[in-house]
């Protein structure tokens, strides 16, 4: 996932795809690529979600970038634009415009909605492409 994630700039269900694993690109960037636990960012989480990448260049040049979480946790909310924008990119293949504007309404005055009303709107998602 993280390079294919480094390739795509993503990463959504179209990118766990085993046609999209096994392409070249991300198996050319796959054997370059090494996942190494760190004690103490694990020791982080649940509070955080830490992660280090690095990059290492040819003539010894590294760069490198930490993050401590991302947009979405809870640490660092994503705004209801941006979460309606991730929800309308997923939930494309599996509804119509109406069923997604409806889940939309009820999931942001879920406060004062019935958790049966988003159910009886989610009964409705087609469950494959």
């Amino acid at each position: 996932m993280a390079a294919v994630a480094l390739i795509d700039g993503e990463v959504t269900p179209a990118q766990y795809a085993p046609e999209r694993i096994a392409r070249e690109d991300v198996q050319s960037l796959l054997r370059k690529v090494a996942i190494r636990p760190d004690e103490e960012f694990s020791k982080r989480f649940p509070l955080e979600m830490p992660c280090r990448i690095q990059v290492f260049l040819k003539g010894d040049a590294v760069l490198t970038i930490e993050k401590h979480d991302y947009e979405g946790f809870y640490t660092r909310p994503m705004s209801w634009e941006k979460a309606v924008l991730k929800f309308e990119r997923l939930a494309v293949p599996y509804s119509d415009e109406r069923l997604r504007r409806s889940i939309e309404e009820t999931v942001e005055q879920l406060g004062n909605k019935e958790v049966r009303q988003l159910t009886e709107l989610l009964a409705n998602v087609k469950r494959s492409v």
